[in-house]
């Protein structure tokens, strides 16, 4: 018997909620079209060959290929520049690809400065992705954003007086309308899987909406296209929050990943039983490692980016026992829609023989549990979500199966074999849920939330360097101090859910320490107009008398301090000052108009917060 094989279905249109980090806020040329307007026409890029695209997607409808890589090696300053009044340069890049349904960029050499903004948006601004920030720098220097719906798409990139930044568009993934496994291009992502699923939090799934905050959609980035599966975060007997994604070989296999531009959208989901009438937003993680894969089995486990503190994900636990579960559960993105939960209330039971997929794929007997769903369906897109049994535990990831609304028949690759029949850590998964080698049948769920909550950051300096010995006060509802480790990293632990808190920093020592004679020359001719200083905290480096100015009383108080005739600077300055790193400088040139913001508030805490991160400049110090 051939069965037939749920591979991923490849992506459409993105959903516009939180793809990665986003600051919100309208690109410039939307906001000021009579002073940044795009070009006339965009620049025209070659015609995919659509129906070679087809016939591409024909060859295997198992698995279908519905968005493809169009190679470009753009700069984004290859665009419209606008120098801004203010200093600071707009780059515009307006393209078009003929007969595509939608175009979604990857980036290289992504890596945006402080006060670096970028956006990708149609150019009726319908569909607007952004703004993406420093804080989305990641470290293979690779970024990608969702689609954006049509031929055309504009990238807006904002690069600050002082900043430096170069990325490059190095492909475009297009989109073509072609039928596959009986459903249209146009039929999937939000609202579109079939109407025979159960919405995560519907009565069915009461007892399980801890265990669902593990499960998320995937979107792949291939060298051959973009697709979707699902997966979940698994706990490890360290229990130390390892983001370990567990999701279906099958996903990625005969494909190149990409791994590093996979992205793992959590909480995409309905808040009740109903579909809600507009999209709900998601929490984004961009890129991952491979750890592990096998296809006997059909899982792989694969190590995501940092999963942030305050999103409120759960660590799955398992059971890898022999045992058949007495019922079970599959949470899921069917279609690449809101999260749902199917159910099969009656024992499972382990699929005797071998099973020949139709990818030609031959898995063997026994390492598959066979479940009849009585609630709910599955769908491409689904596949790699965790089957779990009764007592919440992950037994399974989705391989494939008989979808539909009646008679729903779904296989499994089981646990049990993926625990350890590979011959080394890369085709199994004892090696890396068991890292204290307990060797456990089965292990239950992490919840990073349950404990204390805690907020976080860094403080450093504006090239990035970590500054040491910084005093970070905390106030509000808890009062605490505490000061920066090497790399400047602090945290506050023991918060109370619900409180207000702000954070501020200080440090004063070693006023003399990095400033000389030549500081001093670079500050004068910054006064005299010779020589503007190159970034706006040089500027607020150079107020050490607290005027809101930058004059040649700066220049007397400086020079004491050289001489060694004093060692504070006036009216009770610091040595050091402090900004929140996500203060943007309306003017830099006069940064002290208004004032920037030294202190960052929390209202009402109800998940741990990361990244509130300080950026200190020492005074006098701008050479």
């Amino acid at each position: 018997m051939r069965f037939s094989l749920l591979l991923f279905v490849f992506l459409f249109f993105a959903s516009l909620g939180y793809a990665q980090p986003e600051f919100g806020g309208l690109p410039l040329f939307l906001r000021d079209p009579g002073q940044y307007a795009l070009p006339a026409k965009p620049r025209l890029l070659p015609q995919p060959d659509l129906a070679k695209a087809r016939e591409k997607a024909l060859q295997n409808p198992d698995n279908p290929l519905f968005a493809l890589p169009l190679a470009l090696d753009f700069a984004l300053k290859d665009g419209e520049v606008f120098h801004l009044p203010k200093g600071g340069e707009l780059y515009l890049l307006y393209l078009r690809v003929p007969g595509v349904k939608g175009l979604s960029p990857i980036f290289g050499d992504w890596h945006l400065p402080l006060g670096g903004r970028l956006y990708v948006s149609d150019p009726q601004g319908s569909h607007v992705y952004g703004a993406y920030t420093a804080q989305n720098n990641t470290q293979s220097g690779r970024f990608r954003t969702g689609f954006v719906p049509g031929e055309e798409v504009v990238i807006e990139l904002y690069v600050p007086p002082f900043g430096k930044c170069d990325p490059r568009l190095l492909r475009l993934d297009y989109l073509f309308e072609e039928p596959a496994a009986d459903k249209a291009l146009s039929a999937f992502g939000f609202g579109t899987s079939d109407t025979c699923h159960y919405n995560i939090h519907c009565p069915i799934g009461f007892n399980q909406t801890e265990v669902a905050r593990s499960v998320c959609r995937v979107m792949m980035t291939l060298v051959e296209g973009t697709g979707w599966c699902s997966g979940a975060l698994v706990n490890n007997t360290a229990q130390d929050g390892t983001p370990y994604l567990l999701t279906g070989f099958h996903c990625q296999d005969g494909y190149t990943p990409l791994y590093d531009l996979w992205r793992f959208d959590f909480e995409y989901e309905a808040a009740g039983c109903a579909n809600p009438a507009q999209e709900p937003p998601y929490l984004s993680v961009l890129g991952a490692t491979l750890r592990a894969g096998r296809q006997a089995s059909d899982f792989l486990l694969l190590e995501t980016s940092p999963v942030p503190a305050s999103y409120p994900v759960y660590f799955a636990g398992w059971d890898r026992s022999a045992a058949v579960p007495d019922s079970a559960s599959l949470i899921h993105h069917p279609s690449a829609d809101i999260k749902k939960i199917s159910k099969d209330t009656q024992a499972l039971v382990v699929h005797p023989q071998p099973i020949t997929w139709n990818n030609n794929v031959t898995t063997p007997a026994n390492h598959h549990f066979k479940a009849v769903l009585d609630l709910g369906s599955f769908e491409p897109g689904s596949s790699g979500g965790p089957l779990f049994n009764q007592d919440n535990r992950i037994v399974a990831q989705l391989h494939g199966g008989f979808p539909g609304c009646e008679q729903v028949i779904i296989y499994s690759g089981r646990l049990f074999y993926s625990w350890d029949e590979g011959v080394d850590s890369t085709e199994r998964l004892q090696d890396w849920l068991d890292p204290l080698g307990a060797n456990p049948s089965f292990l239950d769920g992490f919840d990073p939330q349950a404990g204390n909550l805690s907020l976080s950051g860094y403080v450093r300096k504006e090239d990035s360097t970590g500054i040491a010995g910084v005093r970070v006060v905390l106030g509000g509802d808890v009062s605490d101090t505490l000061w920066t480790d090497s790399t400047g990293f602090y945290q506050f632990d023991s918060l109370i859910a619900g409180g207000n808190y702000q954070i501020s920093c200080w440090k004063d020592t070693l006023t003399g320490e990095g400033v000389s004679t030549l500081d001093m020359v670079f500050i004068s001719r910054h006064i005299l107009l010779l020589d503007t200083l190159d970034s706006p905290y040089k500027i607020l480096a150079s107020d050490v008398n607290a005027s809101n100015s930058v004059s040649t009383l700066d220049l007397v108080e400086i020079q004491k301090v050289i001489l060694l005739l004093s060692n504070h600077f006036p009216n009770g300055v610091s040595s050091w000052g402090f900004v929140r790193s996500d203060w943007v400088f309306p003017d830099p040139i006069n940064p002290f108009s208004p004032p920037p913001e030294t202190e960052i508030s929390v209202s009402n805490l109800q998940v741990s917060m990361e990244g509130l991160d300080f950026v200190g400049f020492k005074r006098g110090d701008v050479y």
